[in-house]
C-alpha cells in the first residue's frame, strides 16, 4: 500500500513540474535517516504532524524526504499524505477492540498533537498503566528477572507502603503507584528518564509484612507528554540529608548474586571466659542484636549493625567481591556517606558462625543461649 502511495506521489511530482509532493509524519516521532537503513546515522527526530517534501524512493520501506533543513531517510510506514487528525487518534484511543498497544499510542501522538487538550494525557496515562497491568498479568518470566524484598507497613494500606518503600532514600524524584489485587506498577521520575517497575505484593494482615516481588524493570527519556500524563499532581520525594539521586550505588547482577547467597540477618554473639558463646538480647524490642543485609526495589542494598547501647549503623554497600569465603565490603555511611571496608568471614561448611572483622555473629539466631540486656528508658 504505501508503495503505491510513493508511486502515486511521485507520478504527481512529474505532472506538476518543480512541485515537490508532501508528506506528514504520522508516528509519535520518526528519524530522519542518512542511509535508508535502520542502522543509519540518526540526522534529525521529527515530531508528529512535521511536514516534509518527497524527494525520491530507496526501497518499499523508505522514502526520501525533506523535514526543514534536512534531507534523509524516513520508514514509509511513518508517514503519509495526510495531516495526522487529533479527532481521529482520539477515537482510537478510546475504541476497546483494539490493542491496548495501539490506544496507548494513538493516545500519545494525539496528546502530541494537542498538547492543550486536558483530557489527553489523563486518557494517556490511564491507557499507559492498563496496558502495563495486562503485561504484567501476562508475565512468564523466568525466576532470574525476579527481585524481591519486605518491609512491615504498620498502619499504612499497601499502596502508601509502597510509595514509602520506592521513595526511601532518595532525591529529586516524582512516584507513582498504582495497584490492582496483587499487582503493582510503580513509575519513579528522575531527571531524565522514568522507571517502571512491574510485580506483585502480598500484605499479611496479621504481621503487616509486606513482600514484593519485582518481576521486569524498564525505562524511557523522561518527555514533557509522558510526565504530564504519568505524574500530574504528584509533588517530589520530600529530601532529607541521607537522600540519594536516583540511581546511586545500585549494584550489578554479579552484586546481588553474592549478597543473595548469605542469610539476611545475623544475631551478635559474645563469648564468656571459656570460650563458649552467648547471645545478648535487647530487652527494649525483645530481639537479639542483628546484623542485617537488606535490598531495596532499585537494586541497592544496605547493612544494617545493631550495636547495643550504642545505637545502630547504616551502610550503603557500594560493591561487593568474594575472596574464598570472605565478603569484601566497600561501604559508605547513609548518613555523612563516610566511606569504609569491612571483611566478612563467612562459616565454613556446616558452621553458622560468620566474623564481621573481629565481632562475631550467627544466622541461627536462636541457637545461643540468650543473656538479657535490662531495659532502660531510652534504650537498653
Amino acid at each position: 500500500m504505501k508503495t503505491v502511495l510513493l508511486t502515486l506521489l511521485l507520478a504527481a511530482a512529474g505532472e506538476d513540474a518543480g512541485v515537490l509532493p508532501k508528506v506528514y509524519v504520522q508516528g509519535s516521532s520518526v528519524n530522519l535517516r542518512k542511509e535508508p537503513s535502520k542502522d543509519a546515522e540518526v540526522l534529525v527526530k521529527a515530531p508528529i504532524g512535521t511536514e516534509c517534501s518527497v524527494t525520491d524512493t530507496a526501497a518499499a520501506e523508505w522514502m526520501k524526504v525533506r523535514c526543514g533543513d534536512y534531507e534523509g531517510y524516513a520508514a514509509v510506514s511513518l508517514v503519509a499524505p495526510e495531516k495526522p487528525s487529533v479527532e481521529t487518534l482520539r477515537a482510537e484511543a478510546k475504541n476497546p477492540m483494539l490493542t491496548p498497544e495501539h490506544r496507548e499510542e494513538s493516545a500519545l501522538r494525539a496528546a502530541l498533537l494537542a498538547p492543550e487538550d486536558a483530557e489527553l494525557p489523563k486518557l494517556l496515562g490511564e491507557l499507559f498503566f492498563e496496558r502495563n497491568f495486562k503485561l504484567l498479568a501476562g508475565f512468564k518470566g523466568t525466576g532470574a528477572s525476579k527481585r524481591t524484598f519486605s518491609t512491615y507497613c504498620g498502619l499504612r494500606g499497601a499502596n502508601v507502603c509502597i510509595l514509602e518503600v520506592a521513595g526511601g532514600f532518595l532525591r529529586d524524584v516524582k512516584i507513582r503507584v498504582e495497584t490492582r489485587k496483587d499487582l503493582f506498577i510503580i513509575a519513579v521520575k528522575d531527571p531524565e528518564n522514568v522507571t517502571i517497575y512491574r510485580g506483585k505484593h502480598q500484605l499479611d494482615p496479621e504481621t503487616t509484612k509486606l513482600t514484593m516481588d519485582v518481576l521486569e524493570r524498564n525505562s524511557f527519556p523522561s518527555t514533557p507528554v509522558m510526565d504530564k500524563a504519568l505524574f500530574a499532581g504528584v509533588e517530589d520525594v520530600d529530601v532529607r540529608n541521607a537522600d540519594l539521586p536516583f540511581g546511586r550505588f545500585v549494584l550489578d547482577d554479579a552484586s546481588h548474586a553474592l549478597l543473595n547467597g548469605v542469610p539476611s540477618a545475623w544475631s551478635l554473639l559474645k563469648q564468656d571466659g571459656e570460650g563458649r558463646f552467648w547471645t545478648p538480647i535487647n530487652d527494649c524490642l525483645k530481639t537479639p542484636y542483628l546484623l542485617e543485609f537488606v535490598p531495596d526495589i532499585h537494586g541497592r542494598w544496605m547493612m544494617l549493625r545493631e550495636k547495643g547501647a550504642e545505637g545502630r549503623e547504616t551502610f550503603w554497600i557500594t560493591s561487593v567481591s568474594k575472596r574464598e569465603n570472605e565478603l569484601q565490603l566497600s561501604l559508605a555511611k547513609t548518613y555523612g556517606n563516610d566511606m569504609t571496608r569491612m571483611v566478612f568471614k563467612l562459616p565454613e561448611g556446616r558452621k553458622d558462625i560468620g566474623y564481621l572483622n573481629d565481632v562475631a555473629y550467627t544466622f541461627k539466631l536462636r541457637r545461643y543461649p540468650a543473656q538479657h540486656d535490662n531495659c532502660k528508658e531510652g534504650g537498653p
